[in-house]
């Protein structure tokens, strides 16, 4: 049984604001750098257009994108439909989501209290 991807997409992306609030002064503009990020991956991720037939420049960006492998993941689970395949939309989640972990990791440790 093929198990949803949306855990590994929630851990990645709450290492990725962990990661980038460690590196802030002004809590305050949190949510706007994070709004900044969020949106432009989301609209890139595939979740509003499919990923057959784009132009080659937008593939790339949007190959480069974890969240579209994610979303490709959903998509498949609940349609049948691959653009890329489960294991190999799996292993890229999982990958990212390792790298961002410790990264996030270091950061946080290297808070001044």
């Amino acid at each position: 049984m093929k198990k949803s991807p949306l855990f590994l997409i929630a851990i990645l992306f709450t290492a990725l604001g962990t990661a980038i609030a460690t590196r802030m002064n002004d809590m305050q503009a949190f949510p706007i750098i994070m709004n900044f990020i969020m949106m432009p991956l989301f609209f890139l991720s595939g979740s509003l257009f499919p990923l057959q037939g784009l132009p080659k420049g937008l593939a790339t960006v949007i190959n480069w994108n974890p969240l579209s492998y994610g979303m490709d993941a959903l998509r498949g689970l609940l349609s049948g439909v691959y653009h890329y395949s489960f294991m190999f939309d799996t292993l890229v989640i999982v990958f990212a989501t390792v790298i961002i972990l410790i990264i996030s990791t270091l950061l946080f440790r290297n808070i001044e209290a």
